[in-house]
């Protein structure tokens, strides 16, 4: 039996080995290092095929243990980097490299002594013109203030260190991925508007220039065109210029408010945040933080907490007017959904309004009261007019059959003259199934009888053309 299946294993190999290299490289750009680094040992015929790849990852978590502890003294991290550097050596060994790599996207310490092996090697294909792009990460993920204030400083300082030692790496960098660093405010603003010159995304997880200090972004020439935040602790994140800035997500802040202020960002045009508000922290203007610009797609989700929103209206019509798409995420059902009516009022170019309702029951409420307070929303202003909306795509999650999501459903089907689709779907959490209870009277409808109903409901009471859908993984009842 034993021989059956090794001679079984065997065939198969010899089948995938009689592949072409084309194939056998779109197999290989799937793998992690330590796979592609074995394979090229073990077998003859996949031997050269490593350095045939246009695209290359090397990332110290493939040689890292998690949990990730205190990096600054495991010596596993040493062994990961000697593991790491070893790999980079041999993966882009020009006497065996063959082509020209497209993208290379390398994670590892720039705190560690290997970084700056690992520097000159990427540095020395830069030179022979084997490197096109680079994408850089330093760090892992760690809980916010897991990390010590020396432990964020040491990390900046090597940043700086490396960028200092190989311009030519900073000078094709395209992507940068940074966790765990405090800059001083003059380093931070030199990282974005004069050393990465043709950067064009960057991802901040707890990096910033100090706890309750602020800093500024003024880089006219910059080339970024996506910047991401996570667990800002700065007081204040300016961005006064950042002429090509396309798309900005910021996640989570310390600060009792939202630590975001716009200048210039001419190109701005999409937008997202999301927070759990704990209970010191209040709420802003989202007309303030948008007034210089004219998005067309909003995402915010607040994590099933408060609306850290201010009740605003007509002062957002000009951030706004150029809105397509908005996305509502996190809305505690307790809230109730007519509230979003008033932005929908002041969206004349709104086509999918997109909302998840919060409904879970699998949380301890203790603990959540300590952490984030009561829920808040406020009171927004919703008219009793029948103005046009121009939504042709509704997408409910988390959708109950209660009188109050089916009037807003109504609401929306008797305004927006051309609805397409109404889209419901039901809240997928399998800890909460497993309580198997919620906290409304009314939960999703499953069979197509219950899902009759309430179409029923929709079609006798409002005048719509719209097709209704119940979705699950694109199947369920559909109703012209």
């Amino acid at each position: 039996m034993a021989l059956n299946t090794r001679q079984t294993q065997q065939i198969e190999e010899d089948m995938i080995s009689k592949l072409m290299d084309d194939v056998l490289l779109l197999i290989l750009g799937k793998v992690d290092l330590m796979t592609l680094m074995r394979v090229s040992v073990l077998s003859k015929r996949w031997t050269h095929l490593p350095w045939l790849l246009t695209q290359l990852s090397i990332d110290i978590k493939d040689f890292l243990r998690e949990p990730y502890t205190d990096l600054t003294v495991d010596d596993h991290v040493d062994k990961a980097m000697l593991s790491l550097t070893d790999a980079a050596r041999s993966m882009l060994a020009s006497n065996r490299r063959k082509c020209v790599i497209s993208r290379i996207c390398i994670s590892f310490f720039l705190t560690n002594s290997y970084s700056s092996e690992v520097g000159h090697l990427v540095n020395e294909v830069i030179e022979n013109g084997m490197v096109k792009d680079i994408e850089l990460t330093s760090g892992v993920e760690r809980f916010p203030f897991d990390v010590s204030n020396k432990e964020m400083t040491n990390h900046a300082d090597g940043i700086n260190g490396f960028f200092a030692r190989y311009p030519n790496i900073s000078c094709h960098l395209r992507t940068l991925h940074l966790y765990n660093a405090t800059f001083t405010e003059t380093d931070m603003h030199n990282l974005i508007g004069n050393t990465c010159t043709q950067l064009r995304y960057l991802y901040l997880f707890q990096c910033d220039t100090g706890l309750g200090k602020s800093f500024r972004i003024d880089a006219p020439n910059s080339k970024l065109s996506k910047l991401e935040f996570f667990s800002c602790h700065s007081k204040q994140v300016e961005i006064v210029c950042l002429p090509k800035l396309e798309l900005l997500i910021s996640g989570y802040w310390s600060s009792p408010y939202l630590p975001l202020t716009l200048g210039n960002v001419p190109c701005l045009k999409l937008v997202e945040i999301y927070c759990s508000m704990e209970s010191y922290q209040g709420s802003f203007k989202l007309s303030e933080l948008l007034r210089h610009t004219q998005i067309n797609k909003l995402t915010l989700d607040f994590l099933g907490q408060k609306v850290w929103l201010q009740p605003e209206k007509y002062q957002l019509r000009a951030a706004f007017s150029n809105l397509r798409v908005l996305s509502l995420a996190g809305i505690f059902v307790g809230f109730g959904l007519l509230w979003i009516i008033a932005l929908l009022e002041v969206a004349p170019s709104l086509e999918i309004l997109n909302i998840q309702v919060y409904d879970h029951i699998c949380r301890d409420e203790k603990q959540r009261l300590e952490t984030f307070g009561e829920r808040t929303n406020g009171p927004w202003e919703v008219s009793e007019s029948t103005t046009h909306l121009p939504l042709k795509e509704l997408l409910l999650e988390g959708f109950n059959a209660t009188e109050e999501h089916i009037a807003f459903i109504g609401t929306i089907m008797g305004r927006a003259s051309d609805l397409q689709s109404v889209i419901l779907k039901e809240q997928d959490c399998k800890k909460c199934a497993a309580i198997s209870k919620s906290s409304t009277e009314y939960k999703y409808p499953k069979n197509e009888q219950d899902q009759v109903v309430v179409v029923n409901k929709l079609r006798n009471r409002f005048s719509s053309r719209a097709e209704i859908i119940f979705s699950d993984d694109n199947t369920g009842f559909q109703s012209d």
